[in-house]
Formats: structure tokens, C-alpha cells, sequence
């Protein structure tokens, strides 16, 4: 789906990137990560003149999934990868850190389980399960573009101290520098890159 639409919303404490994903032809739109401030998620849908239709999440922590309970209806899926889905019902390892007030959130209806296209809600992406960061985080790509969660920052990578590990996410920060071409980076935090970029810049993909 070419010419898509983005912008980047910054929601919560921990300042997460809250990604509107519009169509350019309808006013259809994902929101990827609504991580939490459900009015400034509403607010940069009007001003998109946006109407949610699919909401996807690149991983099951807390600061990216807060405002999912608020933001769905019984119109609008919730796709996750299968490993991370608990993380929608359980409180995650980040409350030993932050705490914050559990929300309820019904099961997501797509539960990602490989690496593939997907087609829902009319949209149609390539999804890229990258474990490390947590064994459910994936990225989802949209032509030129993809929305790396906390796999991959502008310079930088995810944690995995908080059930994370280490090893998955070297295996799947290879997998992403070794991809064909060139992305727009939209990671889970911090601004955006480029992975031609990241290949030169970021220290840790170099090294691998």
C-alpha cells in the first residue's frame, strides 16, 4: 500500500511513540501503539481527519497498549503477536519499575504467529517477528516503511532486562540489517531513522 499517510503522536510518562497510519486515498487509519493519553490520540485523528480502523501493537508492554481498552469498539481489531497477547490481561515487568493502573482489555482477535503479509481491516502489510526486546515483538512494514517498536531506535536498541533476551534480539537486529533496500525507521521511542542509517550509525548493528 503505497503513500501512506503518517503521523507520530507521543503519548505517556515514558514518552512512546504513538504511531496514525492513514490511507491517502480514504480516511481509514491503524493506529499502531496507543500507549496511552486517549484524548491526544482522538485529537490526532480528527486533526488526520482519520477514522481508526485497525490497531496494532508492536509489543505487549504497558507504555505501548494503555489506551487500546479506550480507543477499540466491537468494529475495530487488535492484532499482537502471539506470545506478547498475555500481555494485554497481565500486568508486565515494567510495574516493578513505574507503576501504573491496570486497564482491562478484551483478547486481541489477530494474533500474529510468522512472518508474512497480512491483509485486515483493508490494509494490507508484511509483518516481521523480531524477538529479544520481548519473545512477542514484531516490526510491520508498509512498503518503504517500518514500525520497529523497541527493537530498533535511531541509534540505539531495545532493553531485554525486563523478560526480554538478549541473543533473540541480536538474531532479529541481524535479521533487520541484513533486509534488502532501504526503511524508514518508526521505532517505539525517539525519532525516526533510516535503516540505511542505522547500518552505518548505530553501534550496535555495525558490530554484528
Amino acid at each position: 500500500m503505497k503513500d501512506m499517510i503518517v503521523k507520530r503522536v507521543p503519548v505517556g510518562t515514558l514518552n512512546t511513540n504513538c504511531y496514525i497510519v492513514r490511507s491517502p486515498d480514504t480516511r481509514d487509519a491503524i493506529v499502531i501503539d496507543p500507549g496511552s493519553d486517549l484524548t491526544v490520540i482522538q485529537d490526532a485523528l480528527h486533526r488526520a481527519d482519520a477514522v481508526c480502523r485497525l490497531i496494532l501493537l508492536t509489543h505487549g508492554h504497558f507504555d505501548h497498549i494503555l489506551a487500546v481498552g479506550d480507543l477499540r469498539n466491537i468494529n475495530i481489531p487488535v492484532g499482537i503477536h502471539k506470545n506478547d497477547a498475555h500481555m494485554l490481561t497481565e500486568r508486565d515487568m515494567f510495574s516493578a519499575i513505574i507503576p501504573y493502573d491496570p486497564r482491562p482489555f478484551e483478547p486481541a482477535e489477530i494474533l500474529f504467529d510468522k512472518e508474512g503479509e497480512y491483509s485486515v481491516a483493508g490494509f494490507d502489510f508484511y509483518v516481521i517477528p523480531t524477538p529479544g526486546h520481548t519473545s512477542g515483538s514484531v516490526c510491520y512494514v508498509f512498503d518503504g516503511m517500518m514500525f520497529t517498536g523497541d527493537t530498533l531506535f535511531k541509534n540505539s536498541i531495545g532493553r531485554t532486562d525486563l523478560g526480554g533476551d538478549e541473543k533473540a534480539l541480536l538474531r532479529s537486529l541481524k535479521a533487520l540489517k541484513n533486509l534488502p533496500g532501504d526503511y524508514e525507521i518508526f521505532p517505539g521511542h525517539d525519532r525516526p531513522s533510516f535503516l540505511s542509517e542505522e547500518r552505518r550509525n548505530n553501534p550496535y548493528l555495525r558490530n554484528l
